[in-house]
């Protein structure tokens, strides 16, 4: 939630305040000098100094000790000029921050130097009394001159390691959320928080910058305040996961794992008092040499008229960009099977989209990294899916009118083709069941339109995955006919966006036609088709351009068509797969060879079972037969 992000900011407000709220410490770290070298500190100034330690004394004690602290020792000095004890301490921080600049160092280790400054600063206050209370020096005069002179150099570095701290850290973390909810009613809720830290060059003050707005356009009732609840601990969570921080070397900003964020909170969005919300996070992390911008914007909403719920989903992070869109029906059934086969498609598809994405040497066009943020994005993506179909199932439970839209209708339809295909042992159906990945039957989900895409910018390179998958369904009636039709799409593209002419699409579809006559089947199509069209190209340096090096077209078709009429099964199966390819061979002539490989089958199958005899023999069976067969068949045709 958003009181997780101000913990994150304050840890930082505190780590600074600590940088100068130490020097109120009085106990010597163990690590600033052994008790030998107090001793031996000791002895070279006994003898000049013993019995005469005035302040100017004690000084120049405390002097030697400060000195001693700075870490460059080129520092220049003015002849003839001696250091107070408050420019020796600034010193002694400045010569550390030096060392740490000289050495590269990020924000986080010039931080760690300030407090282990302050931390040496009050050891040679201590140093300093060990050394005079050794030699019977330290009375009450002598320890009202260093508190005095402790109290001067605090003031002193207090301002000064602030603003050396902000302009460390200046830009270091910039983080903005922005909540918008809209209600059933029309009302609406904005949120906004913005954090910032920096170093205002005008006053000379270091800054903090929180802000958090709070807008209500109307009025809520209690079960809209329920439900904004419900909401705000979703996108509480997301924002936790978004704008986690860490200490590392490079930057305080953990790169969001998209992996980390759930969005199972949308099943459970309240619909009924809620329309939608928009939610926006971006930090900016300046701690690099080339500042990082993150950015996720995320929108949810349900349009009653329509009965449509859609989500649009976009997150950038350095080069790389994740992009999804889900447009789905607020009517939907459970369907386990159907699901399961929706989210292997979906993997396989990705899984197609990286392999055709490699290189000679084996490597994604992406890298390792883009790779990885690409399998979380998708991962999200899939949840999302899941999350908004479980919507659709618990909306349609809920409402009275889903009986009338989905469940008398693809329900009853559905059960019907899966007895049929899973039961019938007559059945022959599209063959072998990996043949099909999208899955037979009529799917009991939602209705919707899915797109995914992951792309990123490598400069000369700039490889981009785009998935789709989408399910249409229209319920028809006409006489004494009944029937549903179903299409289920899936296409998967590889490309470069321009710089690179290498590409594979890759597009799949499933139909299926049903006629449905007294709540029994009588009618069954179905259909799929598989296209890849891949191309792969070569640099010829001689020529600047590509050539082609590879070109491959392969396409795969399976039908299937039932009837069952008067017991009579007849059943007509097809399948027919092409292949063409065309590749470059590397010979010394000057013209371009090229190998080419083709190849066609083609299978037909029709099956007849049933009481033959009696239908070869009785007239009025077969005219009854055939004249049911042709109803059935316009029926399907008009349905097509």
């Amino acid at each position: 939630m958003v009181n997780n992000i101000l913990g994150s900011h304050a840890n930082l407000s505190t780590l600074l305040a600590q940088s100068v709220n130490n020097a109120n410490q009085t106990t010597p770290p163990t690590s600033l000098q052994a008790t030998a070298d107090l001793e031996a500190n000791a002895q070279k100034i006994t003898d000049e100094l013993l019995g005469q330690f005035s302040d100017e004394k004690v000084g120049q004690v405390l002097n030697q000790q400060l000195t001693s602290l700075l870490t460059i020792s080129s520092t220049p000095s003015i002849l003839n000029y001696k250091l107070s004890d408050e420019e020796l301490a600034l010193r002694t921080v400045i010569s550390s921050q030096q060392e740490g600049l000289l050495n590269n160092e990020n924000s986080t280790k010039l931080i760690e130097r300030l407090n282990t400054s302050v931390k040496n600063i009050q050891g040679a206050y201590a140093s300093t009394s060990a050394i005079l209370s050794n030699l019977g020096q330290l009375g009450h005069k002598q320890q009202t001159f260093l508190a005095s002179s402790q109290q001067r150099v605090e003031r002193s570095l207090n301002p000064f390691m602030e603003d050396l701290s902000r302009k460390n850290y200046e830009d270091g973390d910039n983080y903005l959320f922005e909540l918008s909810v809209k209600t059933k009613e029309g009302d609406v809720i904005n949120i906004t928080f913005n954090s910032a830290q920096g170093y205002d060059e005008n006053t000379g003050e270091a800054t903090d910058d929180f802000s958090l707005s709070y807008e209500v356009n109307g009025d809520l009732s209690k079960a809209e305040h329920q439900a904004l609840t419900q909401v705000l601990s979703g996108v509480g969570e997301m924002a936790d996961e978004f704008f986690k921080t860490k200490q590392s070397s490079h930057s305080s900003y953990v790169p969001l794992n998209q992996t980390d964020i759930s969005l199972d909170f949308l099943t459970g969005f309240n619909h009924q008092q809620l329309s939608g919300f928009d939610v926006s996070f971006s930090t900016t992390d300046g701690e690099t040499i080339l500042p990082s911008e993150n950015n996720l914007n995320l929108s949810y909403n349900i349009d009653a008229a329509s009965n449509q719920q859609a989500l649009v989903y976009k997150s950038e992070s350095g080069q790389s960009e994740v992009d999804f869109t889900l447009d789905m029906s607020t009517f939907g059934g459970q369907d386990i099977n159907q699901m399961q086969q929706y989210i292997t498609t979906l993997d396989k598809s990705l899984e197609d989209s990286r392999r055709n994405s490699f290189d000679e040497t084996n490597d994604s066009a992406f890298g390792h990294k883009g790779d990885e943020k690409m399998k979380q994005g998708f991962a999200l993506f899939k949840d999302a899916f899941t999350s908004m179909s479980s919507a659709a199932e618990r909306y349609s439970r809920i409402e009275s009118v889903a009986s009338q839209q989905f469940t008398n209708g693809r329900e009853l339809v559905s059960d019907l083709v899966d007895n049929m295909i899973t039961n019938d042992p007559r059945y022959q159906g599209l063959g072998s069941s990996e043949k099909n990945t999208l899955g037979a039957g009529i799917s009991k989900l939602a209705d919707f339109d899915a797109a995914f895409s992951f792309a990123m910018d490598r400069g000369d390179y700039q490889p981009k995955s785009s998935i789709e998958l989408s399910q249409a369904t229209e319920q028809e009636k006409s006489g004494k006919f009944s029937g549903v039709t179903q299409s289920k799409n899936a296409s998967t593209r590889f490309d470069y966006q321009d710089s690179h002419p290498n590409t594979y699409d890759k597009k799949e579809s499933y139909n299926i036609g049903t006629a449905v006559k007294n709540n029994e089947l009588v009618g069954l199509d179905q259909s799929y088709k598989a296209d890849v069209d891949k191309k792969t190209y070569q640099f010829n340096p001689e020529k600047s351009q590509y050539e082609i090096k590879m070109a491959l077209k392969e396409q795969t078709i399976s039908e299937s068509s039932i009837r069952f009429i008067n017991d009579i099964w007849l059943e007509k199966n097809q399948d027919s797969y092409s292949m063409d390819k065309k590749e470059r061979i590397n010979s010394n002539n000057t013209q371009d060879e090229f190998k080419r490989t083709s190849s066609h089958s083609h299978s037909k199958l029709v099956t007849l079972i049933g009481d033959l005899d009696k239908l070869a023999e009785d007239k009025n069976v077969r005219r009854e037969y055939l004249t049911n067969l042709s109803q059935v068949n316009f029926f399907m045709d008009k349905e097509n």
